[in-house]
């Protein structure tokens, strides 16, 4: 017997409209018909959720991130990243990227095999979607909070390794271009499918087009640890605000880039150039206190994440529906467009993008239902109610 889930009253953030009074009717793990509530109506024998004044978009999608709960992708095993993917349904999140920090080749392998003996079939946790490898091919000058001791210039042999273990959930590598091999590395994961984003970098503008050319299309965390906007020097900020061809994660919490900053980076970049993080880490939904990001402490107060000197930005608390209301609020963006930069772009870099990232018939049931202040009433996964305030 199949498992019929409605949710009416809502209005629904589509592709391309927002559908007022609007019904999404999910049937076991499939969105079975979307429409307003004159066209369409819950069948018999369905779960019936009223989400009247509230706002119904795709479940959203983070590929940038470290953590939550209390639990750290890369220090707490398998059973951590198991815990990190049920704890995320509170904040709308049904999929995302298991990120790691620069480390030595063993730990990311170690990851790599934490990741994949995680990874379950389970509608009551965010679905993992893949790996981000941030670093370990990074600079040395723009390490931000990375850990000295993982960063090192590339290494095929232990590239060709990571790719290998991985088996194609590698789905982004944030890498130098600048560094000796920068280039050629960023080509052999471009051949890989893997998308190289440029970051952690004092690349010039002349070297971030090189790797453009070479197979790049995307930066990470946008003005974050790398170099910026200079009118005689332009840097890696300048080239990714200015070339079509990377497509920018920005953090939106107020606190690793400006709100103007974010405003200026949406008008230049728009939907098709940007796609919203957290960056967050263990420290995400907890609040103050010390915490690990790949092993390492990281100290949280109020908003701000730093290295124990109390300074350097590390990771965030950031959430996804935060994202999202921040992004509205800093850059004016829609509905259609959080839901798209949260959601839809992130699924395509994740290659799932046929299945997930949108609301639209025969696409899997993975839904988010936001009060008006964004907060999160329900999240929906894989056709079951998985989540409810």
């Amino acid at each position: 017997m199949s498992n019929r889930l409605a949710i009416v009253g809502g209005s629904i953030v589509t592709r391309d409209e927002v559908i007022e009074n609007g019904v999404v009717l999910c049937e076991d793990s499939y969105i079975k018909a979307v429409g307003s509530s004159g066209a369409i109506g819950p069948e018999p024998g369905s779960q019936v959720i009223d989400a009247g004044g509230r706002v119904i978009m795709p479940g959203l999608i983070d590929t940038h991130f470290h953590g939550s709960g209390g639990d750290d992708v890369m220090a707490d095993g398998a059973e951590g990243i198991r815990r990190i993917s049920r704890a995320l349904l509170k904040f709308g999140t049904t999929g995302y990227l298991v990120t790691t920090v620069a480390a030595r080749h063993e730990e990311l392998m170690r990851a790599v095999e934490d990741t994949i003996t995680a990874e379950e079939d389970d509608p009551l946790a965010a679905e993992i979607l893949g790996l981000h490898i941030e670093g370990p091919y990074i600079n040395l000058k723009f390490k931000g909070a990375q850990p000295e001791c993982g960063i090192r210039d590339p290494n095929f042999d232990e590239c060709a390794q990571l790719l290998d273990a991985a088996a194609g959930r590698i789905k982004i590598m944030t890498i130098a271009p600048e560094l000796p091999g920068g280039l050629e590395m960023i080509r052999m994961l471009a051949r890989a499918g893997v998308a190289p984003s440029v970051g952690h970098s004092e690349a010039d503008y002349d070297t971030a087009l090189a790797a453009i050319d070479a197979g790049a299309t995307r930066a990470t965390h946008l003005f974050n640890a790398m170099s910026g906007v200079h009118h005689r020097k332009p840097g890696l900020a300048a080239a990714a605000l200015n070339e079509p061809g990377l497509r920018a994660e920005m953090i939106c919490d107020g606190v690793h880039v400006s709100p103007r900053m974010v405003a200026m980076a949406w008008k230049l970049k728009g939907r098709d150039g940007m796609t919203l993080v957290t960056d967050a880490a263990a420290a995400q939904g907890v609040g103050d206190g010390v915490f690990t990001l790949g092993g390492f402490p990281i100290q949280v107060r109020g908003p701000l994440c730093t290295l124990m000197d109390g300074v350097t930005i590390a990771s965030s608390v950031l959430t996804m529906n935060r994202a999202a209301a921040n992004a509205i609020s800093f850059a004016g963006m829609s509905l259609i467009d959080a839901a798209h930069t949260g959601s839809l772009a992130p699924a395509e870099v994740c290659g799932v993008a046929d299945r997930k990232g949108s609301i639209e018939v025969g696409k899997d049931a993975d839904l988010v239902i936001l009060n008006a202040d964004f907060s999160v009433s329900h999240t929906i996964r894989a056709g079951v109610l998985a989540y409810q305030a």
